[in-house]
């Protein structure tokens, strides 16, 4: 059983793109999430940050309602296009769904970035084409931009690739469709990756070239994962998810450098190698 929420110290964002409020989901006897509040700014990059098995991957599937059917649900995920009618996610129907997925708010995740490891990238690079009307020259200007020999990649096969090439170039096919949200779920070497340099800046000017749903200010990210370090380096924002909900939320700057909930507490200490 989840525990009870606590007072969160949350900075609210102004404008924000995605809005989950008092979700919940349980997994039979299992609560992972309960009662959980996030929104995320339009155009920034938030990092939520968690323990293992803390519901960080089942808060990015409720991002697109990819939940298994044995899930029980409660809550809402509501998301605010620019210049558009606010979309309630969970009530949308199965070709809304598709869509959505792939236009407004795409989900990438796991060492071997949902490629098949038997056949070349390029060959599964083919149907993200055809559905966001691109061409290759597109996904080679995108690879090239997270730092990937864009040929090498695509004539490759998921197996004889490293970890953060797969989830990279899994980052780059989710890009062709210019989503306004890009969520990064269990990626950490590809996060390594994108947090030296201003590879992540890179990557995020080549996204909005696509006529998509990317605003001028380039795509919303939101990156979960575990490692403090690399996620604070890409983020603006930081949200620390315990015990199924949100204990913690606001910049980067003053949740390092004045922590105030218990367990974000410990987790800055841990990673600055405080006693």
């Amino acid at each position: 059983m989840v525990a009870a929420p606590v007072d969160a110290p949350v900075d609210e964002p102004d404008d924000p793109v995605l809005a989950v409020e008092r979700l919940s989901v349980a997994y039979g006897g299992d609560e992972v999430l309960d009662r959980l509040d996030l929104a995320v700014e339009r155009g920034d990059r938030l990092a939520v940050v968690g323990d293992g098995a803390s519901g960080k991957t089942t808060l990015a599937r409720a991002l697109v309602d990819g939940f298994p059917a044995s899930a029980r649900v409660s809550g809402s995920v509501g998301y605010r296009p620019e210049g558009g009618d606010p979309v309630s996610v969970f009530d949308l129907d199965d070709a809304e769904r598709e869509r959505f997925r792939r236009e407004a708010v795409a989900v990438v995740g796991g060492d071997a970035g949902g490629f098949d490891p038997t056949s070349t990238l390029r060959g599964q690079f083919r149907p993200a084409l055809r559905a966001t009307g691109t061409d290759e020259a597109r996904a080679e200007r995108l690879l090239s931009a997270v730092g990937l020999d864009a040929d090498r990649v695509l004539d490759a096969r998921a197996r004889e690739l490293n970890a953060a090439a797969t989830q990279l170039a899994d980052l780059a096919r989710a890009a062709l469709a210019d989503p306004a949200v890009l969520v990064v779920d269990d990626c950490p070497a590809a996060v390594a990756h994108l947090a030296r340099g201003d590879r992540l800046g890179s990557f995020e000017s080549a996204v909005g070239t696509g006529g998509g749903a990317t605003g001028a200010g380039g795509p919303t990210l939101v990156a979960l994962g575990t490692e403090l370090p690399a996620l604070a380096t890409l983020a603006d924002r930081l949200a620390v998810l315990h015990d199924g909900h949100v204990v913690e939320a606001g910049s980067t700057d003053r949740v390092l450098d004045d922590p105030t909930h218990p367990h974000t507490r410990r987790l800055v200490e841990f990673y600055r190698g405080s006693p």
